[in-house]
Protein backbone atom coordinates (compact mmCIF):
# COMPACT_ATOMS: atom_id res chain seq x y z
CA UNK A 1 0.00 0.00 0.00
CA UNK A 2 3.09 2.72 0.56
CA UNK A 3 4.69 1.73 -2.50
CA UNK A 4 1.17 2.49 -4.46
CA UNK A 5 0.86 6.07 -2.25
CA UNK A 6 4.51 6.55 -3.00
CA UNK A 7 4.17 5.83 -6.84
CA UNK A 8 0.80 8.54 -6.93
CA UNK A 9 2.75 11.37 -5.03
CA UNK A 10 5.93 10.50 -8.08
CA UNK A 11 2.99 11.16 -10.16
CA UNK A 12 1.19 13.74 -9.04
CA UNK A 13 4.73 15.16 -8.91
CA UNK A 14 5.46 14.79 -12.09
CA UNK A 15 2.79 16.43 -13.76
CA UNK A 16 2.68 19.32 -11.37
CA UNK A 17 6.36 19.80 -12.79
CA UNK A 18 4.67 19.27 -16.30
CA UNK A 19 1.81 21.91 -15.59
CA UNK A 20 4.37 24.20 -14.50
CA UNK A 21 6.94 23.94 -17.28
CA UNK A 22 4.30 23.49 -20.48
CA UNK A 23 4.04 27.52 -20.41
CA UNK A 24 8.03 28.08 -20.46
CA UNK A 25 8.36 25.01 -23.60
CA UNK A 26 5.15 26.25 -25.34
CA UNK A 27 7.00 29.96 -25.21
CA UNK A 28 10.49 28.52 -26.36
CA UNK A 29 8.77 26.59 -29.26
CA UNK A 30 7.03 29.70 -30.22
CA UNK A 31 10.67 31.30 -29.97
CA UNK A 32 11.92 29.05 -32.45
CA UNK A 33 9.18 29.66 -35.01
CA UNK A 34 8.73 33.40 -34.25
CA UNK A 35 12.56 34.60 -33.97
CA UNK A 36 13.16 34.35 -38.06
CA UNK A 37 10.41 36.29 -40.29
CA UNK A 38 10.72 33.62 -42.88
CA UNK A 39 9.40 31.29 -41.12
CA UNK A 40 5.84 33.06 -41.00
CA UNK A 41 4.36 35.07 -43.87
CA UNK A 42 0.74 36.13 -44.66
CA UNK A 43 0.30 37.51 -48.59
CA UNK A 44 -1.66 40.66 -49.66
CA UNK A 45 -5.76 39.25 -49.92
CA UNK A 46 -7.15 38.52 -53.11
CA UNK A 47 -11.33 38.85 -53.61
CA UNK A 48 -13.63 37.46 -56.41
CA UNK A 49 -17.21 37.48 -56.80
CA UNK A 50 -18.58 34.47 -58.53
CA UNK A 51 -22.35 33.01 -58.42
CA UNK A 52 -23.30 35.56 -55.62
CA UNK A 53 -20.70 34.88 -53.69
CA UNK A 54 -18.15 37.20 -52.11
CA UNK A 55 -14.60 35.28 -51.38
CA UNK A 56 -11.75 36.33 -49.79
CA UNK A 57 -7.91 34.12 -50.22
CA UNK A 58 -5.13 34.69 -48.20
CA UNK A 59 -1.53 33.33 -49.30
CA UNK A 60 -0.09 31.69 -45.86
CA UNK A 61 3.24 29.78 -45.46
CA UNK A 62 4.51 29.06 -41.91
CA UNK A 63 7.31 26.70 -41.09
CA UNK A 64 6.81 25.24 -37.50
CA UNK A 65 10.58 24.99 -36.33
CA UNK A 66 8.62 24.66 -32.99
CA UNK A 67 8.61 21.27 -31.51
CA UNK A 68 4.48 21.85 -30.32
CA UNK A 69 2.50 20.97 -33.22
CA UNK A 70 -0.26 23.96 -34.29
CA UNK A 71 -3.60 23.44 -34.29
CA UNK A 72 -7.03 25.01 -34.84
CA UNK A 73 -5.35 28.19 -36.94
CA UNK A 74 -7.85 30.29 -38.20
CA UNK A 75 -8.07 34.21 -39.06
CA UNK A 76 -11.17 36.44 -38.72
CA UNK A 77 -11.95 38.69 -40.81
CA UNK A 78 -14.36 41.35 -39.95
CA UNK A 79 -15.24 44.71 -42.04
CA UNK A 80 -16.67 47.65 -40.50
CA UNK A 81 -18.43 51.04 -41.66
CA UNK A 82 -17.71 53.31 -39.05
CA UNK A 83 -19.28 51.33 -36.31
CA UNK A 84 -21.77 49.29 -38.52
CA UNK A 85 -20.39 45.65 -39.07
CA UNK A 86 -21.04 44.83 -42.54
CA UNK A 87 -18.95 41.56 -43.38
CA UNK A 88 -17.51 38.67 -41.73
CA UNK A 89 -14.81 35.78 -42.99
CA UNK A 90 -13.78 33.00 -41.02
CA UNK A 91 -11.26 30.77 -42.83
CA UNK A 92 -11.17 26.91 -42.25
CA UNK A 93 -8.83 25.71 -39.37
CA UNK A 94 -5.50 24.36 -40.38
CA UNK A 95 -3.31 21.96 -38.44
CA UNK A 96 0.61 22.16 -38.76
CA UNK A 97 2.56 19.44 -37.40
CA UNK A 98 6.16 20.46 -34.99
CA UNK A 99 9.06 19.99 -37.97
CA UNK A 100 6.02 20.57 -41.03
CA UNK A 101 6.33 23.70 -43.57
CA UNK A 102 2.58 24.60 -45.00
CA UNK A 103 2.08 26.42 -47.92
CA UNK A 104 -1.31 27.40 -47.86
CA UNK A 105 -4.81 29.85 -48.84
CA UNK A 106 -6.65 30.70 -46.42
CA UNK A 107 -10.39 31.25 -47.87
CA UNK A 108 -13.81 32.08 -47.03
CA UNK A 109 -16.70 33.29 -48.71
CA UNK A 110 -20.18 34.73 -48.16
CA UNK A 111 -23.29 35.09 -49.32
CA UNK A 112 -23.47 38.64 -51.10
CA UNK A 113 -27.19 39.12 -50.40
CA UNK A 114 -26.25 38.47 -47.09
CA UNK A 115 -23.77 40.86 -47.26
CA UNK A 116 -25.52 44.10 -48.68
CA UNK A 117 -28.52 43.25 -46.69
CA UNK A 118 -26.44 45.65 -43.71
CA UNK A 119 -24.68 47.94 -46.64
CA UNK A 120 -26.76 48.03 -49.83
CA UNK A 121 -24.13 50.90 -51.37
CA UNK A 122 -20.92 48.72 -51.64
CA UNK A 123 -22.36 47.85 -54.87
CA UNK A 124 -22.35 51.44 -56.87
CA UNK A 125 -20.35 53.50 -53.66
CA UNK A 126 -16.22 53.41 -52.98
CA UNK A 127 -15.76 54.18 -49.27
CA UNK A 128 -12.75 54.02 -46.42
CA UNK A 129 -13.72 51.10 -44.56
CA UNK A 130 -12.18 49.38 -41.12
CA UNK A 131 -10.61 45.67 -41.29
CA UNK A 132 -10.41 43.93 -37.94
CA UNK A 133 -8.66 40.55 -38.44
CA UNK A 134 -7.93 38.16 -35.72
CA UNK A 135 -5.88 34.68 -35.83
CA UNK A 136 -6.44 32.41 -33.44
CA UNK A 137 -4.78 29.47 -33.29
CA UNK A 138 -3.17 26.42 -30.27
CA UNK A 139 0.32 25.16 -29.11
CA UNK A 140 0.28 21.36 -28.72
CA UNK A 141 -3.56 21.28 -28.66
CA UNK A 142 -3.69 22.74 -25.29
CA UNK A 143 -2.81 26.32 -24.63
CA UNK A 144 -4.55 28.61 -27.11
CA UNK A 145 -3.69 32.35 -28.22
CA UNK A 146 -5.36 35.48 -30.05
CA UNK A 147 -3.09 37.99 -31.96
CA UNK A 148 -5.81 40.77 -33.11
CA UNK A 149 -4.69 43.50 -35.32
CA UNK A 150 -6.96 46.49 -36.93
CA UNK A 151 -5.97 48.74 -40.37
CA UNK A 152 -7.60 50.88 -43.11
CA UNK A 153 -9.23 49.34 -46.25
CA UNK A 154 -10.61 51.21 -49.18
CA UNK A 155 -13.08 49.46 -50.66
CA UNK A 156 -13.92 50.15 -54.82
CA UNK A 157 -17.37 49.50 -55.45
CA UNK A 158 -18.22 47.48 -58.70
CA UNK A 159 -20.62 49.41 -60.14
CA UNK A 160 -19.14 52.85 -59.58
CA UNK A 161 -20.36 55.51 -61.49
CA UNK A 162 -23.97 53.68 -62.33
CA UNK A 163 -25.80 55.54 -65.39
CA UNK A 164 -29.21 53.85 -67.20
CA UNK A 165 -29.81 55.95 -70.06
CA UNK A 166 -33.40 55.71 -72.01
CA UNK A 167 -32.94 56.30 -75.78
CA UNK A 168 -36.23 55.28 -77.47
CA UNK A 169 -39.12 53.34 -77.46
CA UNK A 170 -41.41 51.61 -80.25
CA UNK A 171 -44.65 49.40 -79.94
CA UNK A 172 -42.42 46.55 -79.66
CA UNK A 173 -38.79 47.42 -77.81
CA UNK A 174 -37.62 49.78 -75.27
CA UNK A 175 -33.43 51.07 -75.63
CA UNK A 176 -31.37 51.70 -72.76
CA UNK A 177 -27.66 52.30 -72.20
CA UNK A 178 -26.23 50.44 -69.09
CA UNK A 179 -22.65 51.78 -68.10
CA UNK A 180 -20.73 51.41 -65.14
CA UNK A 181 -17.13 51.46 -63.89
CA UNK A 182 -15.97 48.27 -62.08
CA UNK A 183 -13.76 49.55 -59.34
CA UNK A 184 -13.39 46.76 -57.71
CA UNK A 185 -10.29 44.78 -56.84
CA UNK A 186 -11.59 41.72 -58.33
CA UNK A 187 -13.40 41.08 -61.85
CA UNK A 188 -17.39 41.10 -62.13
CA UNK A 189 -18.86 37.67 -62.54
CA UNK A 190 -22.13 36.63 -62.90
CA UNK A 191 -25.75 37.65 -64.69
CA UNK A 192 -26.73 40.68 -64.92
CA UNK A 193 -30.99 41.48 -65.80
CA UNK A 194 -32.51 44.53 -66.97
CA UNK A 195 -36.74 44.71 -65.75
CA UNK A 196 -38.74 47.42 -66.91
CA UNK A 197 -41.95 48.03 -65.48
CA UNK A 198 -44.91 50.18 -66.27
CA UNK A 199 -46.54 53.01 -64.43
CA UNK A 200 -48.62 50.44 -62.62
CA UNK A 201 -45.52 48.34 -61.62
CA UNK A 202 -46.69 45.46 -63.87
CA UNK A 203 -43.69 43.88 -65.61
CA UNK A 204 -43.93 44.30 -69.21
CA UNK A 205 -39.91 42.99 -70.52
CA UNK A 206 -36.98 41.70 -69.43
CA UNK A 207 -33.40 41.22 -70.72
CA UNK A 208 -30.24 39.27 -68.89
CA UNK A 209 -26.22 38.65 -69.93
CA UNK A 210 -23.41 37.42 -68.41
CA UNK A 211 -21.22 40.12 -67.60
CA UNK A 212 -17.32 39.14 -66.95
CA UNK A 213 -15.73 42.78 -66.61
CA UNK A 214 -11.98 42.98 -65.31
CA UNK A 215 -11.13 45.24 -62.20
CA UNK A 216 -10.89 48.86 -63.12
CA UNK A 217 -12.56 47.47 -66.32
CA UNK A 218 -15.44 50.09 -67.86
CA UNK A 219 -18.77 48.31 -68.71
CA UNK A 220 -20.87 49.75 -71.67
CA UNK A 221 -24.21 48.15 -73.74
CA UNK A 222 -26.98 49.27 -75.16
CA UNK A 223 -29.93 46.86 -74.78
CA UNK A 224 -32.94 46.50 -76.60
CA UNK A 225 -35.95 45.28 -74.46
CA UNK A 226 -39.15 43.49 -75.98
CA UNK A 227 -42.21 44.59 -74.39
CA UNK A 228 -45.56 42.76 -73.98
CA UNK A 229 -47.46 46.19 -74.45
CA UNK A 230 -46.49 49.51 -75.75
CA UNK A 231 -45.04 52.19 -73.29
CA UNK A 232 -43.57 55.18 -72.70
CA UNK A 233 -42.56 55.90 -69.50
CA UNK A 234 -42.09 53.29 -66.30
CA UNK A 235 -39.99 52.04 -63.89
CA UNK A 236 -36.55 50.19 -64.70
CA UNK A 237 -34.88 47.89 -62.15
CA UNK A 238 -30.94 46.38 -62.40
CA UNK A 239 -30.14 43.12 -61.04
CA UNK A 240 -26.54 41.66 -60.67
CA UNK A 241 -27.06 37.69 -59.36
CA UNK A 242 -30.93 38.38 -58.47
CA UNK A 243 -29.58 41.17 -56.13
CA UNK A 244 -31.54 44.92 -56.90
CA UNK A 245 -28.56 46.92 -57.58
CA UNK A 246 -30.53 50.33 -58.48
CA UNK A 247 -34.26 51.63 -59.94
CA UNK A 248 -35.69 54.48 -61.39
CA UNK A 249 -37.76 55.66 -63.68
CA UNK A 250 -37.45 56.34 -67.24
CA UNK A 251 -39.78 58.02 -70.04
CA UNK A 252 -39.15 59.15 -73.85
CA UNK A 253 -37.33 62.49 -73.58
Amino acid sequence: MRHTVKALRLIIVVLWLAVLLLPITVALSLWEIFESRDNIRIGEPSFSLLNGNFSISLPFYMNNAGFYDISELCVNIRIYDGSNEILEFSTQPLNIPAGRIVASNLSASVSLADALSRDRELLTTSKDLDVNVALHFRVGYVLAFNVAGKFPFKWGAPFSNLNMTYVSSNTTHVSFEVSFYNNAPFSLSGPLRVELYNLQNVSIGSVEQFLDVASNGRYQELFEISVFQASEEGKIRLFFADILISEKRWGSP
